[in-house]
């Protein structure tokens, strides 16, 4: 049988888990430094000099570790007590400026923020940036075919930069959003090379987004499996069996038009196949092509396939079907994407 460990105990062990010590060297003052603040974060070898009772507010550990008597002999900075994290110091300063600044954040937010709501939000409890972040994810790369298909077409929760995908689905295992996994890993492929995804994607600053060796494995085992399963779907380009269809008032005019479809999908990624086609809505390029009573069966018998290339989505990448996989975060009901400062 386990010991029985009292609730003071408890918040105790909490409180001595943030190691609230100063190790020796030099620290760097950040730039957010309030000069009302009472308490100050070193994390590694940066300081914050913040309020208590923002952090309290927001998180439940913190407000664990405060409620617990500081010692009486411990050494201070300004008059104030020093927590000491071993955390990354931009991902607080990108929390903080988040908790100081919110009306300055109410646009998309970078990555660098995103992930810092997340990270921290998890490990700490910081309830609302860490459901703000999960929503805004979950919103983009929904595990739901009719939330998928009612996206815009560019992110309008997330700031898009290059590799943004490839970082996205990095963070998503490391947070636990599995239900995210799917489409992220899907976007990856459709847009990079797998030449790329191998040597690491390029960001914007030109630094470089790289996966771990089991990852890169799986998204190339998947994209021979869509591109198999791509190949099976559209098959129809390339032979009578939906078009022309019997009711064609034009069918040689439409047999070459299907050809011409096709042509379309080849010249897509150099003649590779464009894995878009896999779950992506009817290509506009199509509209017009053929005569209104065969472009309605093609459209028809394409959104069948979609539909089908939707449900296998996460077996291509070796996962669990769509109802089994369970995202490793706390629940909560309410979308917090317009701003966790709006909740």
């Amino acid at each position: 049988m386990s010991p029985q460990v009292s609730p003071a105990m408890e918040q105790r062990n909490r409180a001595s888990s943030l190691n609230a010590t100063v190790e020796t060297g030099i620290a760097v003052r950040s730039k957010i430094w309030m000069p009302y603040g009472d308490i100050i974060l070193q994390v590694v070898s940066t300081q914050f000099r913040v309020n208590r009772d923002v952090l309290a507010k927001h998180s439940s550990v913190f407000r664990d570790l405060f409620s617990v008597p500081q010692p009486v002999n411990e050494p201070t900075t300004d008059g104030c007590h020093t927590v000491q994290l071993y955390d990354n110091a931009d991902d607080w300063a990108e929390l903080l400026a988040v908790l100081y600044e919110p009306f300055q954040r109410r646009s998309r937010p970078q990555f660098n923020t995103l992930a810092a709501m997340l990270r921290l939000g998890k490990k700490y409890d910081f309830l609302q940036p860490q459901q703000d972040a999960v929503s805004r994810i979950r919103y983009e790369f929904p595990s739901d075919f009719k939330a998928f298909n009612d996206l815009e077409a560019d992110m309008t929760k997330i700031k898009y930069r290059r590799g943004i995908y490839c970082d996205l689905l990095n963070l998503a295992f490391e947070c636990g959003i599995y239900s995210s996994v799917p489409l992220l890993a899907f976007c990856c492929l459709r847009e990079n090379t797998l030449e790329a995804l191998f040597e690491g994607v390029e960001r914007d600053d030109d630094s470089r987004v790289t996966f771990s060796g089991e990852l890169k494995i799986n998204l190339a085992l998947a994209f021979g499996k869509m591109a198999l399963f791509q190949h099976r779907v559209l098959c129809w380009l390339r032979n009578d069996s939906v078009v022309p269809g019997r009711s064609c008032p034009s069918a040689t005019r439409c047999t070459q038009q299907r050809n011409a479809m096709a042509c379309v999908v080849d010249r897509d990624h150099g003649g590779q196949f464009n894995l878009g086609y896999t779950i992506d809505q009817w290509d506009e390029r199509w509209t017009g092509m053929l005569c209104p009573v065969c472009e309605e069966t093609a459209v028809a018998f394409y959104e069948l396939n979609r539909a089908k290339g939707w449900e296998l989505l996460p077996t291509f990448f070796g996962l669990a079907g769509w109802k089994d996989l369970k995202d490793d975060v706390d629940e909560f009901s309410t979308p917090c994407y317009a701003g966790f400062y709006d909740c």
